[in-house]
């Protein structure tokens, strides 16, 4: 019999909630695990025909739907997702409740110093976050439990062909706004163009937030043609352009000042795209504190540095990533996910055989 499990989200969007969701679904569905997902939104913001059409696109409509109603007692456990608001009424002791909590936006954490009693655990993708968390909410210590984000593997299908850039191409990937830092890529190709004139260009793609005006910065610093930007991708579309990145023997760049995981950095990591990354504990995290790849955003010329070290040897230092990206392989989340569903009371330790399979 399935195991039923609800996610709640404030508002269906086109960006990282979802694509944790859909990883997740694939996770289960790979593993041949006896669990279906449903999700509640609380409103539209404009990604929930996408994700319907992912959904369909992956044949994963047995095991990942979105409802319409939330009726909590259907449920082993529902998940709450940064939506204090939306925590539901639960009629039965069967159904549990479960807080996760991702924002890497200390405003929007503030939520946390009025948590229900009802909230069995509070659940972090990464353990750098779940630090994080002691220190700001030391009174949730004993509710705070790790679930490992997990990304798809690399993609192995066709891809598609990108232009034949003549210069080495740079890739920001992700939201647009000051915790981000795009700006911090437009400081880094400064520095490199400064080395190799004409040598560099770059993309970056994500949502904008109103008001970060890229184009303009991107105009200011005479960038204009070296930075283009562009709209989000679609979910499918993601997997196939950090694959034809890694082709084309890219670099991807998050110059970020906040993350609770790093969800597009794990993405290129685990396409085998080598990273720079900003030096939060999240993100060395993910790179098992490999320095090769971190920098601090205002120190360009070392982020230069090391971008030219990895260009040097590139295929030494794609591998190195797809070694890194064991740390949020399937079979990683699996055995976080086994954790929580046996301390929660809701799995038998059969269910929970895979934590001998991966050796945790």
């Amino acid at each position: 019999m399935s195991r039923k499990v609800c996610f709640v989200y404030q508002w269906a969007t086109y960006g990282g909630v979802e694509r944790v969701f859909l990883n997740r679904a694939q996770a289960f569905e790979s593993h041949g695990r006896d669990v279906e997902i449903e999700i509640y939104y609380g409103s539209d913001g404009g990604g929930l025909a996408a994700f319907n059409r992912t959904i369909r696109e992956q044949n994963l409509e047995h095991r990942l739907r979105v409802t319409p109603q939330l009726d909590p007692d259907r449920y082993a456990a529902v998940f709450v997702i940064d939506s204090p608001d939306l925590i539901p009424q639960v009629r039965t002791d069967r159904t549990k409740l479960v807080m996760e909590c991702h924002t890497s936006y200390p405003a929007s954490r503030r939520y946390l110093a009025n948590l229900p009693s009802e909230i069995e655990h509070v659940v972090v993708p990464s353990r750098t976050f779940a630090h994080l968390l002691h220190e700001e909410w030391p009174n949730l210590s004993p509710r705070i439990r790790l679930l490992r984000n997990c990304v798809s593997p690399a993609h192995q299908e066709s891809v598609p062909n990108l232009p034949a850039w003549k210069q080495q191409p740079l890739l920001y990937f992700g939201r647009l706004d000051e915790l981000k830092n795009p700006q911090g890529i437009i400081d880094l190709f400064l520095e490199l163009d400064r080395r190799a004139p004409g040598r560099y260009f770059a993309l970056v793609v994500g949502p904008e937030v109103p008001g970060y005006d890229m184009a303009l910065r991107i105009d200011r610093a005479g960038l204009r043609g070296k930075i283009i930007q562009m709209p989000p991708l679609s979910f499918l579309k993601t997997s196939t352009l950090l694959a034809a990145w890694r082709d084309l023997g890219g670099i991807m760049i998050s110059p970020s000042f906040g993350e609770s995981f790093g969800l597009a950095a794990a993405e290129s990591i685990a396409a085998g795209i080598p990273v720079l990354l900003s030096w939060l504990p999240e993100h060395s995290e993910l790179l098992g504190g490999d320095a090769r790849h971190l920098y601090e955003p205002l120190d360009v010329v070392s982020g230069a540095d090391k971008v030219e070290a990895m260009l040097e040897n590139y295929p030494e230092a794609s591998e190195r990533m797809r070694d890194s990206a064991r740390a949020f392989s399937y079979e990683a989340f699996l055995s976080d996910w086994d954790e929580l569903m046996l301390d929660l009371g809701v799995a038998s330790v059969p269910d929970c055989a895979l934590n001998e399979e991966v050796g945790t």
